[in-house]
């Protein structure tokens, strides 16, 4: 079962858009693909998080897992404490490893990639690297500042000990140069970007298919 893991620069760059996008195209080569959220904060009871919202938002079959959920919008391991609970990687492996089968896997991290998930420190990439995930999605947000902002995350990413991709996904207007120059340079310092979603796009203009190639670097 093929696993790939969504995380981001940054909280609000929309991870949860792309993880809809790539659930979109994988239901296309067949079978079911299951979005799994690990961890989410600032969700009341009964309420609807990143994996129901990326499930409405995909299409073909599809199923949507949360393994734990806090009311209070913080670092998951200090949301948990709020609530009396002590959050741990390990708590979290053993939801995840009783989930049910699918074709396709996408699991959608909690904030930034260096977030802390648990409250050792541990992040996304500890994540990715004790599941053995087949890749690393990071997605950016494309605007000025964000070829900084792609080597930057994209060298922490490299921990994780998994192949990593860079996603530019456009939020708010944006000059076409600085979006040009942003495309130009992260190929051109050879930096493995697999797509590039515009605002307004349904479908990403895809560069490379994380399931069907290796990055460069």
């Amino acid at each position: 079962m093929p696993v790939f893991v969504i995380t981001g620069n940054d909280t609000g760059v929309g991870k949860t858009r792309v993880t809809a996008a790539l659930a979109r195209e994988l239901s296309r080569l067949g079978g079911a693909v299951q979005i799994v959220k690990p961890v989410e904060t600032g969700i009341l009871p009964g309420g609807h998080g990143d994996a129901e919202t990326a499930l409405r938002h995909a299409s073909g079959k599809a199923e949507a897992h949360t393994l734990f959920r806090f009311a209070e919008p913080m670092s998951p391991p200090d949301a948990a404490k709020r609530e009396g609970f002590t959050l741990t990687l390990e708590s979290m492996l053993e939801r995840y490893r009783r989930l049910p089968p699918a074709a396709w896997r996408l699991v959608e991290g909690a904030g930034g990639i260096a977030s802390p998930l648990d409250t050792e420190g541990r992040d996304v990439c500890d994540f990715a690297a004790a599941i053995g995930a087949d890749a690393l999605i990071l997605v950016v947000e494309h605007r000025l500042g964000a070829i900084c902002q792609a080597r930057l995350a994209h060298a922490y990413a490299a921990r994780a000990g998994v192949p990593v991709w860079l996603w530019l996904n456009q939020i708010r207007p944006e000059s076409e140069a600085v979006l040009l120059s942003n495309r130009e340079a992260l190929t051109g310092y050879n930096l493995p970007l697999c797509a590039v979603l515009g605002p307004d796009a349904q479908e990403p203009d895809w560069l490379e298919r994380p399931w069907q190639a290796t990055p460069s670097r």
